[in-house]
């Protein structure tokens, strides 16, 4: 519940400011566990306009998302800069390197970017998550994560100084 009510204000949040070029820089990744899959489902949601300014940044790339002009390798480049900010532990392995990339969909209505990865995995019991996507864009970036694990669930607010979260799936 808590899920669909946070991403319901982002949305509307969101919505609010497409017009304009956003005067918030927000980010939001949900990971949820689905059972029968045996892997979790994650998505991020980025505004558009910052993650092809972060890409062109590190990579002198301009993805042009959504549009016909796309980079060919846009997919190789989001996911390669989401995976060296989005890490992931589980019970101490690292396991982002093994989120596979599902689908990458450029929503112009509301000028956000949604990234989709698959993470199969069992139900880990200590998970350590480090988020900075954008941080080394924005000073004033901020992510919230929300993790759901069956009846478990964890949420946070990351900042440029606060990017580690560490708990216990009950």
């Amino acid at each position: 519940m808590k899920v669909l009510i946070l991403t319901v204000l982002f949305s509307v949040f969101n919505f609010s400011f497409a017009e304009t070029c956003h005067p918030v820089h927000f980010s939001v990744i949900n990971m949820e566990y689905n059972e029968s899959e045996e892997a979790f489902d994650i998505s991020i949601k980025l505004f558009t306009d910052d993650l092809e300014k972060i890409i062109d940044y590190n990579n002198k790339t301009v993805l042009n998302l959504g549009k016909e002009n796309q980079v060919k390798e846009c997919n190789m480049l989001i996911d390669r800069y989401v995976k060296s900010n989005f890490v992931i532990v589980f019970d101490k392995k690292g396991v982002s390197k093994k989120l596979k990339q599902n689908k990458i969909t450029v929503n112009n209505n509301d000028k956000a970017t949604w990234i989709y990865y698959t993470l199969k995995s069992k139900k880990p019991h200590k998970v350590t998550v480090r988020n900075t996507l954008l941080n080394d864009l924005y000073n004033d970036q901020k992510n919230l994560f929300i993790f759901t694990c069956k009846k478990f669930q964890e949420a946070k607010k990351f900042e440029k100084n606060d990017t580690n979260l560490q708990f216990v799936v009950k």
